[in-house]
């Protein structure tokens, strides 16, 4: 799978782990959006192809 989205909870001491995979940005930036929503979690989609975190869900650059 090319995108992960990362999610911990805003505790000390927790560490970030893989909680959905996927291939389609939209999903992955979907899936990001509703988990985000709740605000004792913190979460943000990791591209495994490009080795970075995504900043810009709209770029051209993970749409290949």
């Amino acid at each position: 799978m090319r995108f992960q989205v990362m999610w911990r909870r805003d505790l000390p001491g927790k560490e970030f782990v893989p909680f959905f995979e996927t291939n389609d940005i939209d999903e992955a930036k979907n899936f990001a959006m509703r988990l985000a929503f709740e605000e004792v979690n913190i979460v943000y989609v990791y591209d495994t192809k490009r080795g970075e975190i995504v900043r810009d869900f709209d770029s051209p650059l993970y749409r290949q």
